[in-house]
């Protein structure tokens, strides 16, 4: 059952602002302010091996919806027997994190960060574990290593990255017997609904997610093929 407070928000023009999502699932309820209507991510893992002077660092990066998603793949995917793990990721902005794992400061997770930030994805998590070969690398050497192998499976990561756009929810008022219009319309526009509600006065309340990007084209649809008796609100993701 559709909330009071999004129930009201159907009922107004002023609406939250939405989040990204990748499914209906994905924190269908945290109204989050996204940075852009979308970004580009890693379609799958992809990884990479280097050597440097007998030292061994392997790279790992992936697509991450969340920090606690990040974190729980760098988890899964570290190696406890390796010499260190270090590791950044980056989920839009404001949401990033990155660590040396024992590494001198500086000298891991910063460049990986720097690898992260130049690549052009986002909500993407690298992990780069090194086996220690018997040589001291020194600090620049330490930093060309980390670095360039986050880079290398980024780049590999690139080259089959997709493109994510912003969702949005939207709050359908119609009324019963325009129902099959709606849905037609929805199933066009591959909205998704995540709740409907029937009225004492008749009316049906329906709460859709859909792309930003199309948003707006779908309220024209379902506007005209009423007759401009159905209303369209939706919660905007940028200023």
């Amino acid at each position: 059952m559709l909330s009071t407070t999004l129930r009201a928000l159907g009922e107004n023009l002023t609406l939250a602002p939405s989040c990204f999502r990748r499914s209906v699932t994905s924190r269908r309820h945290q109204l989050v302010r996204p940075s852009a209507s979308s970004y580009r991510t890693p379609s799958e893992e992809t990884g990479v091996q280097t050597e440097v002077k007998k030292s061994r660092f392997v790279a790992i990066a992936a697509a991450c919806s969340s920090a606690d998603d990040a974190l729980a793949f760098i988890k899964e995917r570290g190696d406890s027997t390796a010499s260190h793990n270090c590791w950044a990721f980056r989920i839009g902005e404001s949401v990033y994190r990155f660590s040396d794992d024992g590494e001198p400061g500086g000298t891991a997770g910063q460049p990986i960060m720097s690898a992260v930030d130049n690549s052009g994805l986002d909500h993407v998590v690298v992990l780069v574990t090194r086996y220690y070969g018997g040589t001291q690398l020194g600090t620049g050497g330490l930093i060309r290593a980390y670095g360039g192998a986050a880079q290398l499976a980024l780049d590999k990561a690139a080259e089959s990255a997709v493109e994510v756009f912003a969702k949005v929810d939207a709050i359908v008022n119609c009324e019963a017997a325009d129902l099959g219009k709606i849905f037609s319309a929805m199933d066009e526009f591959q909205a998704v609904k995540l709740d409907e509600e029937y009225s004492d006065d008749g009316s049906v309340h329906i709460q859709m997610e859909i792309e930003e990007q199309t948003v707006e084209t779908l309220k024209q649809r379902i506007l005209n093929s009423t007759s401009g008796r159905a209303e369209v609100k939706w919660w905007p993701s940028s200023d």
